[in-house]
């Protein structure tokens, strides 16, 4: 009988435990940590979706700058881009929602011993980690 009850658990539990590294963007702290998942585990295009549309759009702009610039030496391609300006992840400890008004949300992630704010928006496809200030020309 025991047997039985636990495998009923387990079959239960399992699609729950299945979904835990699936991406998910119903949450600024979801999408975030499908972020820090993906870039952990070297998952480059999850960890490109996890941007915003008008990020992407900053990066492919920016690659295509230093395409440009290189005489075509280097590829325009914003994921590389991307992945080369960002270290790898720090000992993130934990990610929570400091804000959220409409269609954007801040999270803070504390990350050695220090707090950081991530700006997030929501798209239609969930939300989305926010890079466009960030990625402004100087």
């Amino acid at each position: 009988m025991r047997l039985k009850l636990a495998s009923l658990l387990l079959l239960l539990t399992m699609p729950t435990l299945a979904g835990c590294n699936r991406p998910s963007y119903e949450t600024p702290v979801r999408a975030y940590q499908t972020f820090l998942r993906s870039v952990q585990r070297g998952d480059e295009k999850t960890a490109y979706a996890t941007l915003s549309q008008a990020s992407q759009d900053a990066l492919l702009a920016r690659a295509q700058a230093v395409a440009q610039a290189s005489s075509g030496a280097v590829k325009a391609d914003p994921l590389a881009f991307f992945l080369s300006n960002i270290p790898p992840p720090a000992d993130v400890a934990e990610v929570t929602l400091a804000g959220e008004s409409g269609d954007t949300a801040k999270v803070s992630v504390v990350s050695s011993g220090v707090t950081r704010q991530v700006q997030m928006v929501r798209e239609p496809s969930g939300w989305k980690i926010d890079l466009t200030q960030s990625l402004q020309q100087p």
